[in-house]
Parts: structure tokens; sequence; C-alpha cells
């Protein structure tokens, strides 16, 4: 497969789709660019989480819900448009001090709207993570609308000894919209990337770029007729040398859909999930995350009840 800028897959040492975290400019119109960075940081025996920018259309979710009711905050990521349409630019960026764990989730499904005009919208999150540091991200899934053209990117950056989980799902499209066939790979362009910096090192990236009506059908033919894909990744300085089986042992339960997983260095887990449907993927998921949490965590996995 050619793996020249614009290809489907492509790979490099070094991650190009998010732009640094900037403050608000004056002369941005109002509800474009979403705009939210929040500070974490361990107080009286619990991780605390305040903003310290933030610009709607970013909602500060206010109150704090401990998910497990014991020192991990649950913070879930609103943008009040409910979507993303032409021109919209979204960046959140959590700065955890050593010591923090939180857990983050989103509302609802990450909708990218049709670009009739021929722009593009950008959604970015970026995560520093000070030493022994617990960060789970679980986000929705990605729909991207007919002739929607878009920019994403998660950049996680952490110590050493920062514990990480992190979910990507990414859909074709609106697959039961209408009487017809749906939408499915019928968006303009797609560009995203999810990397994993530890101690400054680039240790895993994963780029995922269908630009063109040639390389979105190549991306079409490279699912193989599914319309959801997953992606898992876990990492921690002493992940146990049997998990890749465990997980392993776990995929194989599953009755639906194709995946594999692979340990990189021993402490990168890494796993790809092609399904029909994006709630099989939450599920599988799920299941992951039940065999993997304990690890990383030490305790089990909870259903995240959204309030």
């Amino acid at each position: 497969m050619d793996r020249e800028s614009g290809a489907v897959l492509e790979c490099k040492s070094r991650l190009s789709l998010q732009p640094a975290f900037q403050a608000p400019v004056a002369g941005w119109e109002l509800g474009k660019h979403a705009l939210l960075g929040v500070e974490a940081a361990v107080q009286d025996g619990r991780t605390q989480l305040w903003p310290t920018v933030r610009r709607t259309p970013y909602q500060w979710p206010g109150v704090l819900h401990y998910q497990d009711h014991d020192d991990q905050p649950f913070m879930q990521l609103h943008n009040s448009g409910g979507g993303f349409i032409e021109g919209d630019f979204a960046q959140f960026r959590l700065t955890a001090a050593a010591g923090s764990r939180v857990l983050v989730t989103t509302t609802g499904a990450n909708r990218f709207y049709k670009c009739e005009s021929g722009g593009h919208c950008e959604d970015h999150v970026e995560v520093l993570l000070g030493e022994d540091c617990l960060f789970e991200y679980l986000p929705d899934e990605v729909i991207p609308y007919r002739r929607s053209a878009f920019t994403r990117s998660t950049r996680i950056s952490g110590a050493a000894s920062a514990r990480i989980f992190v979910s990507d799902v990414i859909t074709a499209g609106r697959q039961y919209h209408g009487a017809d066939a749906g939408e499915t790979f019928a968006f303009d362009a797609m560009r995203s990337e999810t990397g994993l910096e530890i101690d400054g090192r680039l240790v895993w990236l994963d780029r995922l770029i269908a630009d063109t009506p040639e390389t979105v059908g190549a991306l079409e033919s490279l699912w193989g007729g599914y319309r959801c894909m997953a992606t898992v990744l876990a990492y921690a300085p002493d992940l146990p040398p049997d998990l890749c089986d465990l997980v392993q042992a776990r995929i194989a339960t599953f009755g639906f859909g194709k995946a594999g997983v692979t340990l990189i260095d021993g402490n990168v887990l890494c796993l790809r999930l092609l399904t029909d449907d994006a709630w099989q993927a939450h599920e599988a998921i799920f299941a992951i995350w039940s065999v993997v949490r304990p690890c990383l965590a030490g305790k089990p996995a909870r259903v995240i009840s959204k309030p």
C-alpha cells in the first residue's frame, strides 16, 4: 500500500497534525473556537480539577463526580455545539500534576457535519502527565457525515511512571441514515492521529488519513466490509508479562468483528478492532478495560454512567 502523504495509512516519526495549544485570540468568532484547559492535582487526599482557560462551546462541568467513590474524578468533555460544522476548531488540554488520577469521557458521539464551501474543521486533545499519574480516556465514537472534512488528533505525553488507558472509535458514517444504505464512507476528508510520548520519546503513533476519493475508497476496502474501527492503547512501566495473552483470550470470546492485540517493549499494549456497529466496539472496549484496568488502576472496570 502507498505510504506517501495522503495514503490511507501513514506512519512517520513525529506528530504533525496537532497545533500548539493557544490562549484566546481577539477576533475569534464566538462559538467557532472551543477551548478548554484543565489542571489536575491531588488536594486533601483526592484529585481535584479546575479550568485554567475556557471558551464556548466547550463547557466546564462544574461539580465533579467520582465514579468509583474514591480519589479519581470523572470528567465529561462537553461540546455544547453538539458537533463540528465547517470552520469549527476545538482544543482540549489536560495538565496533570504528580500522583493525580483522572477519568475523561465525552457526553456523546463526536459528529462532524458536512462542509459545503471547501473548508474543514478540527478537534484536538492534548494530555500532559506527571510522575505516577493515572489517565483513562474513553470517548464516544466519531461519526463523519456526508461531505465532512476534518482533522483530529490526540496526544498523550507522560512520565515513565504514568499509567494510561486510551480508546478511540471511528465509524464510517451514519450507517442507518435514511431509507437507503446510509452514508458510510461518504465523507470528503479524514485526517486522524493519536500519539503516545513517554519521557519525551514517541513510543506509539497511529495515523489514519483518507482525504481523496481514492483513499476513502481504499479505506473502505481496508476495513473489509466493517463500518467501525476501534483502537485501544494501554501503557504502564510494569505491565504483567501475560497481559497480552489475557487480552487475547478475552478477544476470543467476542461473537463479532475481528481483532488483534500486540505488546510493544513490554509496556505498551495496542489493540485494533473492526466491528459492524459502534455499540459492539464500545462493548469490546469495556471488556478489554475490565482485563487491563486492575493492572493500571488497582480496581475493576465500572460501567460509565453519564449524569
